[in-house]
């Protein structure tokens, strides 16, 4: 099948397009900012790095860091922060849209709306860039060390060339990383218009591609190859078990009512309606992840409190799909009923015991899968501190696939079919 997708034009021309913003979006990512003293700060990355392995140093928080960043944070480059000021503008913009009447009424005006929000967006990822940006420069020019990552330099020179100092550098270094998450929003809409895929998803699954497979090496070199083994164990199950709840749902079946046009009884029409439900658990488990970050005095209550959060989401999170009585009615006004169930609220009552034992389902599965990446590096002693290397290294990592496969999958099978029957269809 995939052979047979390369082999239409349109697709290769997609692929190309997206190679391309992908490899330019990881220059940027090991472009230095102006003024940054480079072997400086790969000197104190080092030692970083070799405390961390030693148990003698590192942050816990790091990896999770650099994964998110690329590791344009630990490198000071033009893309300091890789997508993370666009997914906080999102969120952001979610958050406001039932709490501020302008964005609400913006939102529900269709995509007129729905672009002007967009706008907002990305002008909020380049302010709050910008934000983040005075930080790191004031961090990199008065303490010598680059923030959440416990890089300094220790002696001789800082992080800074010896003749980048003053405020002309400062609003140099926040004007650059401003820039660059100008780009990096530039290089996502090129992608989603002429790539394959969700642009910024693709950006970030690229990251982890760049990221993870160093802190695997590193934690084997640690740990041994153990660790890599339950690694790789743990993703090919998580990866397994998301694409199945993902692409799961119930069909159940419905018949079209009898009727007659002109002297011929037309139906019933066997077809069938798909439930779902709880997709979008997975959603959870990054932040709820966190917890097993927290300090140790609260440890015993750590993972009871994860299992607990996940699986509440991903049941509440069914409980909300799209209502049972919106869905009956819409049948009902349609002329299909479910065989042997009475339409009006039976089939609702009907539709929403199915929903909820699919929620259930799916919650369980979720929850399972939140376990896996514990369990596995568990089991072989995994790494803790720098490299994060922990269940929400994993559980991004899988989340990023799944998230970003599926449909990069499906846009080029529709261009596929689109280019074998586009001829009979004009």
């Amino acid at each position: 099948m995939l052979a047979r997708i390369l082999r239409v034009p349109t697709v290769r021309k997609r692929l190309l397009w997206t190679l391309l913003a992908v490899v330019l979006f990881r220059l940027g990512q090991n472009l230095p900012l102006p003024g940054v003293h480079g072997e400086a700060l790969a000197r104190a990355a080092a030692a970083e790095t070799a405390a961390a392995e030693d148990g003698e140093g590192g942050q816990r928080l790091y990896g999770l860091v650099e994964l998110l960043t690329g590791g344009g944070l630990g490198q000071l480059s033009v893309f300091t922060f890789g997508i993370v000021p666009v997914i906080a503008a999102r969120l952001v913009m979610e958050v406001a849209g039932p709490l501020v009447p302008r964005v609400r009424l913006l939102a529900a005006a269709g995509s007129e709306g729905a672009a002007v929000i967009a706008r907002w967006t990305r002008r909020l990822a380049v302010l709050l860039a910008a934000g983040l940006g005075v930080w790191v420069a004031a961090a990199v020019a008065g303490e010598g060390c680059v923030p959440l990552t416990g890089i300094c330099a220790s002696g001789g020179p800082g992080l800074l060339h010896d003749g980048a100092d003053g405020p002309i550098v400062a609003v140099a270094l926040v004007a650059t990383t401003a820039a660059g998450t100008a780009v990096v929003l530039r290089l996502g809409g090129l992608i989603t218009a002429r790539g394959v895929g969700e642009g910024l998803s693709v950006l970030f699954l690229a990251q982890l591609a760049a990221v993870v497979p160093g802190q695997v090496a590193s934690a084997a070199r640690t740990r041994g190859t153990l660790v890599l083994l339950a690694v790789a164990l743990a993703l090919l199950v998580m990866t397994v078990v998301a694409v199945v709840v993902q692409q799961s749902e119930r069909r159940i079946p419905v018949q079209q009512a009898k009727r007659m046009v002109g002297r011929s009884a037309l139906g019933p029409t066997p077809t069938y309606v798909p439930v779902r439900g709880g997709q979008d658990g997975f959603v959870v488990m990054i932040p709820a992840s966190l917890l097993l970050l927290a300090p140790a005095p609260v440890g015993p209550w750590l993972l009871p409190a994860y299992v607990l959060v996940v699986f509440a989401y991903g049941w509440l999170r069914a409980r909300v799909e799209p209502a049972a009585p919106d869905l009956a009615d819409r049948l009902k006004r349609s002329g299909l009923f479910v065989p042997g169930v009475r339409t009006g609220p039976p089939t609702a009552q009907y539709i929403a015991y199915v929903q909820s034992r699919i929620g259930l389902t799916a919650a369980l599965a979720t929850t399972g899968v939140a376990l896996v990446p514990v369990l596995a590096l568990t089991l072989s002693a995994g790494p803790a501190g720098r490299f994060a290397l922990s269940a929400t290294t994993l559980l991004i990592v899988v989340s990023a696939v799944v998230r970003t496969a599926l449909p990069a999958v499906r846009q080029m099978e529709s261009l596929a079919v689109r280019q074998a029957y586009g001829p009979l269809l004009r």
